[in-house]
């Protein structure tokens, strides 16, 4: 590998249903480095792999009528949701379930897998890695990201001790371990660095430029290895939605001695800056490349993209012109 990591976004979540094991093969297979899993917990404490604790956007729980009872409305990390929550299904109840994806009409290819792909344990994932390093010859990583830990961890289904566990029992531990743990909790990443010494990185959403100052960027330093950026942090957009060019960001946290991922480049229209959209519907693709060519030129170590094959061609392309 020549450049920065590549990584699947929920797998290659542009082609098949987020966060199945058909996602995350493909995004290998595709020759990303490493995949980005959302981890949560069942009620039992078994850690899984959703992006939302609520389940009727991304699976057929609505069709189960033996499960209609579970249906609430609850309030997660200050927002009122309605429907049924991974925390209050056992993980015998979660396997009757089937993955949908999140955007049909978005992305109709991927849409034609619904309800084929059963959900995933960050377990098997990793099981899953094992397998997929030995057939392709090289040692594939993982990003796991931990999702609503402070709401779980209120609810007694905490996500460090079955984390730690399971990085353990894989010998996933140590700093040279192809595997990196993601949040935007703070003490969720102060607490792991207790126990582990694999790569910790710092989420920063793009309405939390105030975490890049260099004082509490310092503070990042002393628990985590890198930061995760919105990639309009890295590249800002005016009124218009069209990019203003590179923003200090990226700079700013490098010179900390971090590493910088950025997250999430799509390629449909509507996941692009205004200047790089095609004519056509939203789900269209514009030019994605031209947004990773934007990312690599900034000097990024990462990137996490639901449509990988996009950034590994850029990234073959710039190192096929440096190697003339």
């Amino acid at each position: 590998m020549s450049g920065p990591l590549v990584i699947g976004h929920r797998g290659a979540s542009g082609h098949r249903p987020e966060h199945t094991a058909a996602a995350y093969r493909l995004a290998w297979r595709s020759g990303a480095d490493s995949v980005e899993p959302d981890v949560v917990a069942t009620r039992d404490g078994v850690l899984v792999c959703r992006h939302d604790l609520e389940l009727s956007g991304t699976t057929d729980v609505a069709d189960h009528p033996e499960l209609a009872h579970l249906r609430r409305r609850q309030v997660v990390d200050g927002q009122v949701e309605e429907g049924w929550f991974v925390h209050d299904l056992d993980l015998a109840q979660l396997r009757t379930l089937r993955a949908r994806e999140r955007w049909p009409r978005r992305r109709q290819r991927s849409a034609a897998f619904d309800d084929r792909l059963p959900v995933l344990t960050l377990a098997e994932l990793l099981r899953l890695r094992e397998e997929e390093s030995a057939r392709a010859g090289r040692t594939l990583g993982v990003h796991v990201e931990l999702k609503h830990a402070a709401h779980l961890a209120g609810l007694g289904l905490a996500l460090h001790e079955p984390l730690v566990d399971l990085l353990r029992a894989h010998r996933l531990t140590t700093a040279l371990a192809p595997l990196t743990v993601m949040a935007f909790e703070a003490d969720v990443l102060r607490r792991l660095r207790r126990d582990v010494d694999v790569d910790l990185v710092q989420l920063v959403d793009k309405g939390q430029s105030k975490a890049l100052r260099r004082g509490r960027l310092h503070k990042v330093g002393e628990y985590a290895t890198g930061v995760g950026l919105h990639k309009q942090l890295a590249l800002p957009r005016d009124a218009d939605d069209r990019s203003t060019g590179p923003g200090p960001a990226v700079e700013r946290v490098q010179s900390r001695g971090l590493d910088v991922l950025v997250w999430t480049l799509r390629n449909e229209n509507r996941h692009l800056p205004a200047e790089l959209r095609v004519p056509g519907p939203p789900r269209r693709h514009g030019h994605a490349d031209l947004e990773v060519e934007a990312l690599l030129a900034l000097g990024v170590d990462g990137l996490l993209c639901d449509h990988p094959e996009t950034a590994l061609a850029v990234r073959a392309r710039r190192t096929a012109a440096v190697a003339v």
